[in-house]
C-alpha cells in the first residue's frame, strides 16, 4: 500500500495502442454507482461540446447519450468505436478523470505528476488537486472540453488528404493491426539516428515528417501525413528489410506532436472562451513535469496554451523527461494511472537498472 512518506510520481498514459480497452474499463466505471453523479456532468459536456461544433466532419465527438449507451449496453457500440483519435482520446481522459475524484485517497500521496502525450492534461488535474466535489466537477467539464476540442480541430485541420494507392499497395506491414496512418513506431535506431535519418530525408524529398516522440532512447515514433510516412518506409525500405530497424504504424488518427497540427492548436487558442477558464499553474499544489523537455511548469504558465502545444505541436522526450521527473522529485513509487501500459513500459526502459516500486491507482484505490 502506498505510504505518505514514500515520494510517489503519478504517471498518466496517452492514446496509444490500447483503444480496444477502453469501452470496457470506462463500462467498468460508469457501473459504479457512486460514478453516477461524475458521469452525468461529463455526459452533458460532451452534448454541449456537440452543440458549440455544429455539424463536424466524421469522426465526430459523440453525444452523451450515445456514450452512456455503449457503456451500459456493450452490443450497441460499433467495433471500432475507438479507433479514431477523437473518440480514443475522449474514453483515455474520462478514465483518468473519474479515477481522479476527490473521494479517492489515493491521489493525496502523490508528490508530483507527470503525463505521456495527452495524459498531460489529467497530471495538471492531478498537480491542482481540487477537494470540493462541486470545484473537481467544474474543473473536470472545461478539463474535457480542452481535451476534446483539441482533437476535433486536429483531425479538422489533417482531414482530406488522400494516400494515393500505389503507396498502400507497396506497403507490406499486412494486416489490420498494420493499417497505414499518421504515426509510426520506428524501434532499433538510437535517438540521434534516427533524428539524423529524418533530417537527410526531409532535405532530399521535402516530405514533412517529423520525429513526434522519443519513447526510450532506441524506441522513436514518426509523424506525419500517411502518404509522406508510407514514402520514407518505401525510402528506407533496405533498412527495415535487413532488421536493422523495425515499422510499426500506430492506431492514433492524427500526427500528433507535428507541426502538422499547429493550425489546430491556433483554433483551440482562439475558442478558450468555450473551453472555459483553466486556474493559474501557480495553483498546482505539486510539480507537474512537461513531457518535452527536462522540465516543470512554470508558475506563470498558461495551462491551456502548455496543452495545445505539447500534445499538438512539439515533440515528446519521454526518455530525458520521464528520468528527469524521476530524479529531481526524488521518487521511489510510480503510481501508474494508466489507462494503458505504454508509459509505464517506456518509464521502466528510461530508467535502466533504476528500481523503484511501481502501483496500480486502480488496486491501491480499492485499498482500505
Amino acid at each position: 500500500m502506498l505510504t505518505p512518506s514514500g515520494r510517489t510520481l503519478a504517471l498518466f498514459d496517452g492514446i496509444g495502442g490500447h483503444q480496444g480497452n477502453l469501452l470496457p474499463t470506462l463500462g467498468a466505471l460508469h457501473a459504479q454507482p457512486e460514478n453516477a453523479l461524475f458521469f452525468d456532468r461529463m455526459f452533458r459536456t460532451l452534448d454541449d461540446l456537440r452543440e458549440h461544433l455544429g455539424p463536424v466532419p466524421e469522426p465526430v465527438v459523440p453525444t452523451g447519450s450515445r456514450l452512456r449507451r455503449w457503456l451500459t449496453d456493450p452490443a450497441t457500440a460499433p467495433p471500432t468505436g475507438t479507433d479514431d483519435s477523437v473518440v480514443a482520446g475522449i474514453c483515455v481522459h474520462l478514465i483518468q478523470l473519474c479515477d481522479l475524484q476527490p473521494r479517492r485517497a489515493v491521489p493525496d500521496t502523490v508528490t508530483a505528476a507527470i503525463g505521456h502525450s495527452i495524459g498531460l492534461q489529467a497530471a495538471i488535474v492531478a498537480g491542482l488537486r481540487p477537494k470540493r466535489t462541486d470545484a473537481f466537477l467544474a474543473l473536470a467539464e472545461t478539463s474535457l472540453r480542452l481535451v476534446a476540442l483539441s482533437l476535433v480541430r486536429g483531425h479538422q485541420a489533417t482531414t482530406g488528404r488522400p494516400v494515393p494507392t500505389e503507396l498502400t499497395g507497396r506497403y507490406a506491414g499486412g494486416g489490420q493491426r498494420q493499417r497505414p496512418g499518421p504515426m509510426a513506431l520506428v524501434d532499433g535506431p538510437s535517438r540521434a539516428d534516427l533524428a539524423a535519418l529524418v533530417d537527410r530525408y526531409r532535405r532530399d524529398t521535402r516530405r514533412s515528417v517529423s520525429v513526434g516522440l522519443v519513447n526510450t532512447p532506441t524506441t522513436g515514433v514518426l509523424s506525419g501525413h500517411t502518404e509522406d510516412l508510407l514514402h520514407f518506409h518505401a525510402h528506407h525500405e533496405a533498412m527495415f528489410r535487413g532488421g536493422a530497424a523495425t515499422w510499426t504504424f500506430l492506431t492514433n488518427t492524427l500526427p500528433f506532436h507535428s507541426p502538422h497540427l499547429a493550425a489546430a492548436a491556433d483554433e483551440v487558442r482562439r475558442d478558450r472562451t468555450f473551453v472555459g477558464p483553466l486556474p493559474a499553474a501557480g495553483e498546482l499544489r505539486i510539480p507537474v513535469y512537461a513531457a518535452d523537455a527536462p522540465r516543470t511548469l512554470p508558475p506563470d504558465a498558461d495551462l491551456l496554451d502548455e496543452f495545445v502545444e505539447q500534445v499538438l505541436v512539439r515533440p515528446v522526450d519521454w526518455a530525458t523527461a520521464s528520468v528527469h521527473a524521476v530524479t529531481d522529485a526524488g521518487i521511489t513509487t510510480v503510481l501508474d494511472c494508466g489507462p494503458g501500459p505504454a508509459a509505464r513500459r517506456f518509464t521502466r526502459e528510461c530508467l535502466g537498472g533504476r528500481t523503484l516500486r511501481f502501483e496500480s491507482i486502480r488496486r491501491a484505490s480499492r485499498r482500505p
